[in-house]
């Protein structure tokens, strides 16, 4: 991962000052899926839980710079709205005493992601294949007692550009994303209930990696 950073970091903007400047503006809608967190449970079932995101609508803007016809940079922020995958009142729903009766949104779930990224355009007439590699940072945010969490990120995509006219196009991209989660990172819930052996506890916590893929579609505003 260093040395994603490395390359996104000193090579990208050494390539800032050859010529064919061009901004692009790109707003996106997508489909993101995968992330899993862990959850250690002394309760009802004990044992270690993985427990997975359910796969979400994903928003975003992205902001380029096409230094050459061939290379660019890319500010790109998303945000994907979920929630977990719980049948087994795992987050203190039922039959959990943790929640209140009749409470909602008890298992949303928000990931948000930034990333600089150096794009690679393979080809450059009015569709563009290109690559793209990006460093940044990912932040997990639960109504659930899981603790918040902010990692460095690495993503990796392939897409394709289509040049509808001099300042519209289209695009077309799927990114997969590696964030380095800490797994010291914990929240203990503890609780009375006549059907554990002494305290009810639930541990939440993070695996030392994050992992998700996105697939996202935009309309490119080209300046």
């Amino acid at each position: 991962m260093r040395r994603a950073i490395l390359f996104v970091l000193v090579l990208a903007p050494a390539m800032a000052f050859a010529q064919d400047h061009r901004w692009e503006l790109t707003p996106t809608v997508g489909f993101r899926w995968g992330g899993t967190v862990l959850l250690e449970e002394n309760a009802y079932q004990p044992g270690l839980y993985r427990v997975d995101l359910a796969n979400g609508g994903d928003f975003g803007l992205r902001f380029g710079f096409l230094m050459t016809k061939r290379f660019g940079l890319e500010l790109m922020y998303s945000k994907e709205f979920t929630e977990f995958k719980d049948k087994q009142g795992l987050f203190g729903e039922e039959p959990g005493s943790t929640t209140p009766p009749g409470a909602t949104g008890t298992l949303n779930t928000d990931v948000s992601t930034w990333e600089l990224g150096l794009t690679w355009h393979i080809l450059t007439g009015k569709t563009r294949p290109y690559l793209v590699l990006g460093v940044g940072q990912s932040t997990i945010s639960s109504e659930t007692p899981l603790p918040d969490e902010t990692a460095l990120t690495v993503g990796l995509g392939a897409g394709v550009k289509i040049e509808m006219s001099s300042h519209l196009g289209l695009l077309f991209e799927l990114r997969y994303n590696r964030s380095d989660t800490d797994p010291e990172n914990t929240a203990l819930v503890e609780w009375e209930h006549r059907d554990c052996e002494g305290t009810c506890q639930y541990t939440y916590g993070y695996d030392d990696t994050f992992s998700q893929t996105s697939l996202a579609a935009g309309l490119i505003i080209a300046f």
